[in-house]
């Protein structure tokens, strides 16, 4: 009978997958996008009050919807953030805030292809 605990054989990294969160059933790609989703959300509600034309962004956020029936996560949420930045885009045009903000939504979205790359941190698009 083994008193001891071995770290190294009872919880070896390799029994951890990076694509998934097993615990929670949750995949990197919805986890990235419900990141960028909560970033917005935060950074609205945020600076909304000090910057009005953030309710605009506000409100095309809360209106956006997709569809992509029998689409896997790994394909349907890099999906779903493309459109959304597409959705957001036009709203760049009338206010440098949310040009800053659609800006830093990119780095976030550039994960999609490169999980390892580093996601924007910032005090305009809250992490």
């Amino acid at each position: 009978m083994r008193d001891d605990l071995d770290f190294d054989e009872d919880f070896s990294y390799s029994d951890f997958d990076d694509e998934e969160d097993d615990d929670l059933g949750i995949t990197f790609e919805e986890d990235l996008y419900l990141m960028i989703r909560e970033k917005l959300r935060d950074t609205v509600q945020e600076f909304k009050a000090q910057y009005p034309m953030l309710k605009k962004l506000e409100n095309a956020i809360s209106n956006f919807k997709v569809n992509a029936k029998n689409t896997d996560d790994s394909k349907f949420y890099p999906l779903a953030a493309k459109l959304l930045s597409e959705h957001i885009k036009p709203l760049t045009a009338e206010s440098e805030e949310i040009e800053e903000i659609y800006n830093n939504l990119q780095t976030d979205i550039a994960r999609f292809k490169n999980q390892r790359a580093h996601g924007h941190e910032g005090e305009f698009y809250l992490s």
